[in-house]
């Protein structure tokens, strides 16, 4: 029976695991893509931005150096859980939570050999993140596209993305570091404190920035007379006001285009904002009342002057599509050069610049402007 014992915590010859693990190397790399897709997708029906997510199998250098490492206790090859690794990069460090709500429910992790790097000693700096160890759910096992990695674990990282920077710097003198001079080594950890306080004002600036969108989308929605326009303040309008959300429908069925009914991105919403700007409006109440006092001239304009533009095959609609259609045509009713400039600014002389002319005298005509 002493045998016995003394047979299972005997060490195992290092060539030997190493072609264990040469054999397992292909279902590792063929888990660390399923994986990832399974994550992002998870991420993505949680509604959680990201920055990415990487993987990686451990190379038989590294599996060798770490095995054969005095200070570790290794026997064999299944006592190592990093074999397979994923990382999970987010924008900011709050959203490690988040992240880790999500892994913790889609997997079966390992407590005990999971560990928040995040919770260290206050004069530390350096690395930071939630490592979970875990494997596939047995309920997901049951699939016949996971059932080869049953008994697969891995290591998945959330970190954010300065701390992932951080950790890819110091990797790459990670195994020289403790030769370094005192001085070399307290300039790095200077670096280190560095990017936690920059971490730290990201996060306020964010919250900052959170909590004025939740103030001028109040304010939009008690129609504040001197809210002034900007990007912010136009979305906020954008999202709330019906005849915005009436005339895009309106305008897209027109045009047999699909509208889009997910979030304005940055460029999109900053050339709305550019539009309302180059009609003369600088506050959200002069978009409300000329979007009310022109929606039936707006849908007008459209369905008369499209046959002049030119649109893609493929082309959507955004969200506040309308306020660049009031734009053109408040420009055109002002004449031929302040309709070719309106077009340049904004980018659209190639997909509205034919026929000017008539798209001048179809806007004077809707505003009750007379001909020059």
């Amino acid at each position: 029976m002493a045998k016995s014992q003394n047979k299972a915590t005997t060490k195992a010859d290092v060539e030997a695991v190493l072609a264990e693990f040469e054999g397992k190397e292909a279902v590792l790399e063929a888990f660390c893509t399923k994986t990832k897709t399974l994550i992002e997708a998870s991420l993505q029906d949680a509604a959680i931005r990201y920055q990415s997510v990487q993987t990686r199998v451990k190379s038989k250098e590294k599996l060798r150096e770490k095995y054969l490492d005095p200070a570790k206790n290794y026997k064999r090859l299944d006592d190592i859980t990093d074999l397979a690794a994923l990382r999970v990069i987010t924008y900011y460090e709050d959203d490690v939570d988040r992240v880790a709500e999500v892994v913790a429910r889609e997997f079966d992790i390992d407590a005990k050999n999971s560990v928040d790097k995040r919770v260290t000693e206050p004069d530390r700096f350096g690395y930071s993140g939630l490592n979970f160890v875990g494997k596939h759910l047995a309920r997901r096992l049951a699939d016949v596209e996971y059932r080869k990695f049953d008994g697969v674990r891995c290591e998945i990282q959330i970190t954010s993305i300065l701390r992932h920077a951080w950790s890819e710097i110091e990797h790459e003198w990670y195994d020289l570091k403790r030769v370094y001079p005192k001085k070399v080594k307290r300039r790095f950890y200077r670096i280190a404190a560095l990017l936690e306080l920059a971490e730290s004002e990201f996060l306020d600036i964010k919250k900052k920035r959170t909590d004025y969108e939740r103030s001028v989308a109040v304010r939009v929605e008690a129609e504040v007379p001197d809210l002034s326009l900007d990007a912010v303040s136009l979305r906020s309008f954008i999202q709330q006001n019906q005849i915005v959300e009436q005339l895009d429908k309106s305008i897209a069925d027109l045009l047999r285009l699909k509208l889009v009914e997910g979030e304005l991105s940055s460029s999109s919403l900053e050339l709305r904002a550019k539009a309302a700007k180059i009609a003369g409006f600088n506050q959200v109440e002069d978009v409300r009342v000329s979007i009310e006092t022109y929606r039936d001239e707006i849908v007008e304009y459209v369905e008369r002057s499209s046959e002049f533009w030119v649109i893609g095959r493929n082309a959507s609609l955004g969200k506040g599509f309308c306020v660049l259609v009031l734009a053109m045509m408040l420009a055109a009713a002002r004449g031929e050069t302040q309709a070719a400039e309106a077009m340049t600014a904004l980018s659209l002389s190639i997909a509205f610049n034919v026929n000017v002319p008539a798209q001048v005298s179809l806007a004077q005509e809707l505003l009750g402007i007379p001909s020059a």
